[in-house]
């Protein structure tokens, strides 16, 4: 049985047509399992301010919630476009995922999700991207 506490690994990949740019981040958090679906919560820091953000995992279905100075819902499912405004101090933005595939591996200690899915902004394919989360006990 996973603990409550956790550490969160989050490796991000996106390949754009001229760049391919990679991202990783390393955080504790809380996550919790309640009726089927995975919650794993966690704070980053995004330009000296706190962002709270909550991935929610449910059956083929990822919502990703942050809260702060900028704010977004996205879900993934895999082979349907979601739009979503991603709301920023400077202004909004619509974000469109079209997720491709959704993977979620689930052991005693440890959870793993990995989705590739197309990424636009404002209607232009922004990168073809690839993120994964691995949830393990602290």
């Amino acid at each position: 049985m996973m603990t409550k506490d956790v550490l969160i690994t989050i490796k991000g990949l996106q390949m754009a047509l001229d760049d391919s740019e990679g991202l990783e981040i390393m955080t504790n958090g809380t996550y919790y399992k309640k009726n089927g679906k995975h919650y794993v919560l966690y704070e980053e820091v995004l330009e000296d301010q706190k962002v709270s953000s909550m991935i929610k995992i449910n059956a083929g279905k990822v919502e990703i919630t942050k809260k702060g100075p900028a704010r977004v819902q996205m879900m993934f499912e895999a082979g349907k476009k979601n739009t979503s405004i991603y709301a920023t101090p400077f202004g909004q933005i619509e974000i469109g995922v079209y997720a491709e595939q959704i993977r979620v591996n689930e052991t005693d200690d440890r959870l793993e999700l990995n989705m590739q899915y197309d990424l636009e902004m404002n209607s232009e394919h922004v990168s073809d991207s690839q993120v994964s989360v691995t949830v393990v006990p602290r």
